[in-house]
């Protein structure tokens, strides 16, 4: 499941929402988990609309709660988890709790005590549901460790974000920053394997290569980079094992996989590309009598944590998504 995206979820406007020809490109990529940010303001019609949209598409959804920044968190998560139960029944759900709350000067300590406190609660109203955090900014060994020695109940998976540079960078150091990405994935895995002396799968839930990102910074109107740099990025998450990540964004973001006119973007482009390079290459090279490597060790999932990715739902026919030139 590295074939993710977020949607953006900004308003009622989001273009994965009201285009059919939107999730005709989203199921052309293959996206096979999608992630939902529940957003302060958000109301129950929209949400329910952003889950039912992800079901349709067949994709594994990843739900954004309220963590430790919301008074009202065990209230608002209790609200958001009954409506995911009617939209996606025995299915799994994945939860992430919070957001990237280590921003907003949320300690490692503050995030998880108020983990203590609701999750517990929570994973009672969702028996399909696996839970998941820290979800900092970017890899933060401390932040993670902290975590992993103190919450109770333990994650079924762990994440973070990662964005390898800033749009002020030049092209050559972005594209090498990203070897810090497999060092972090690398060192996380230890982290988790000394706390809890076993493993968990590792989920990257936002990523691009930079986080404040504009348009025609200089490098997502350049081709050739954003070519290189997204090819790079993701066969470094396939290579380092990882069990899910999601680029952001999908849509109505400065770097989208798809444009205004459900088009796909450079970027989109090479998520299709590299999906049938490291998946479908390699399930059709398999025969009955021949032993395939694989392009990636995945982190071993236990029962509980676990999805089989679902086979996609149909789009009508009238959908239309635009590939980018050659």
């Amino acid at each position: 499941m590295i074939f993710g995206t977020n949607l953006a979820l900004f308003n009622s406007q989001d273009q994965v929402l009201t285009s059919q020809a939107a999730r005709a490109c989203l199921q052309q990529m293959h996206i096979s988990i999608i992630r939902l940010p529940i957003r302060s303001g958000l109301d129950s019609t929209m949400i329910q609309t952003a889950a039912q949209t992800v079901k349709q598409l067949g994709a594994v959804p990843l739900v954004v709660l309220h963590g430790a920044v919301d008074r009202n968190a065990l209230q608002d998560d209790t609200a958001i988890i009954n409506t995911m139960n009617g939209v996606f029944g025995n299915s799994i759900v994945y939860y992430e709790y919070g957001n990237n709350e280590d921003i907003v000067q949320v300690s490692a300590k503050m995030y998880t005590d108020s983990w203590n406190a609701n999750v517990g609660v929570l994973k009672r109203l969702a028996p399909n549901g696996s839970f998941i955090g820290p979800v900092t900014y970017e890899y933060r060994a401390d932040y993670l460790g902290y975590f992993l020695q103190h919450a109770q109940p333990r994650p079924d998976a762990v994440s973070w974000h990662a964005y390898a540079c800033s749009r002020t960078w030049s092209n050559s150091r972005c594209l090498a920053s990203l070897s810090e990405w497999a060092k972090h994935i690398q060192e996380g895995r230890a982290l988790i394997n000394s706390a809890l002396h076993t493993t968990l799968p590792i989920m990257i839930t936002e990523w691009n290569y930079a986080p404040d990102a504009v348009q025609n910074d200089g490098k997502n109107n350049d081709s050739a980079f954003m070519t290189t740099w997204t090819t790079r990025a993701l066969q470094t998450l396939a290579a380092s094992g990882v069990f899910a990540s999601m680029q952001y964004a999908a849509t109505n973001t400065n770097i989208n996989l798809i444009d205004a006119t459900n088009t796909l973007t450079i970027q989109g482009t090479v998520m299709q590309k590299q999906y049938e390079t490291l998946v479908l290459s390699s399930s059709s090279s398999s025969t009955p009598d021949s032993t395939v490597t694989p392009t990636a060790t995945l982190t071993p999932v236990s029962d509980a944590s676990g999805a089989a990715t679902p086979s996609h739902a149909a789009i009508p026919p009238s959908s239309s998504c635009i590939s980018e030139p050659e």
